[in-house]
């Protein structure tokens, strides 16, 4: 992607009187001769919460690894803050980033992964630690954080416990903790509850509606039909990586459009 001409800088989007945090446009990734993304568009105002539902293989996870530069878009841009990810300008021209660059960029977005990704042989303090010891935070400033954090997530006193002492459930809100810990302007989620058994989904969804009522901004990977019409300010739909259908979450979940769409709801209610 690096020396293609980028397309021409645009006004900040606007959706009502909010500020797009996150732009997306002409967004293309290719593995091989497959073309998981065929050129996103796509706006996401700042404090909102976007919902991406599809079937798999839709290019759902692969769009959202592109916005923190874990995917290579192969064409078009993210765009978080005002600053292209991974690339900078050259006249009309993207560039690749270096990549101390595009982690410095990554600090300003908190990532929660389906298998929790957690340090084992770190305590849950310790792990939500690291990250703001990295980025300068002192540690006893890191720890003071990291438990205020744990007593919000409902695990207060378990700073001490190791990853393999937890419930899958209560891995995964460490693991928001520590995605949360170093004051990200946005949090991608990536199908966060699909590796946990039933009854601890409710627990993690749970800590995710407190952020969201935070005005943290949020794009959110899920089967959970019932958080994203009750979350969600937009629900993007994605089928063959294009967005399909596109609203708000009383327009697509209860009337889509889209035929795809129709159906795959029709599946998973």
């Amino acid at each position: 992607m690096s020396d293609t001409i980028a397309p021409a800088p645009e006004a900040t989007s606007q959706r009502g009187t909010d500020r797009a945090l996150v732009r997306i446009r002409g967004l293309e990734k290719h593995f091989g001769l497959n073309r998981v993304l065929r050129g996103i568009d796509l706006d996401v105002p700042e404090g909102s919460v976007t919902v991406l539902l599809g079937p798999s293989g839709s290019g759902k996870s692969t769009l959202l690894r592109c916005v923190n530069h874990l995917e290579r878009p192969d064409g078009g841009f993210v765009e978080v803050g005002g600053e292209i990810i991974g690339f900078r300008h050259d006249g009309r021209v993207l560039r690749e980033l270096p990549d101390r660059a595009v982690t410095r960029q990554r600090a300003r977005i908190g990532m929660v992964f389906q298998q929790f990704n957690l340090f084992p042989h770190k305590t849950v303090l310790e792990n939500i630690i690291e990250g703001q010891l990295v980025a300068g935070v002192r540690r006893k400033d890191a720890a003071a954080r990291g438990s205020e954090l744990l007593e919000r997530v409902g695990l207060a006193g378990r700073e001490d416990s190791y990853p393999r002492q937890l419930s899958g459930g209560q891995q995964q809100r460490v693991a928001i903790a520590r995605a949360v810990a170093n004051r990200p302007e946005l949090i991608l989620f990536d199908e966060p509850t699909s590796a946990l058994d039933p009854e601890m989904v409710g627990e993690v969804l749970g800590v995710m509606k407190d952020l969201a009522a935070t005005g943290l901004t949020m794009i959110v990977v899920t089967h959970e039909i019932g958080f994203a019409r009750e979350v969600a300010d937009q629900v993007v739909f994605l089928d063959d990586g294009v967005i399909a259908e596109s609203g708000p979450p009383s327009d697509v979940l209860t009337r889509p459009r889209n035929e795809r769409a129709r159906d795959f709801l029709a599946a998973v209610l």
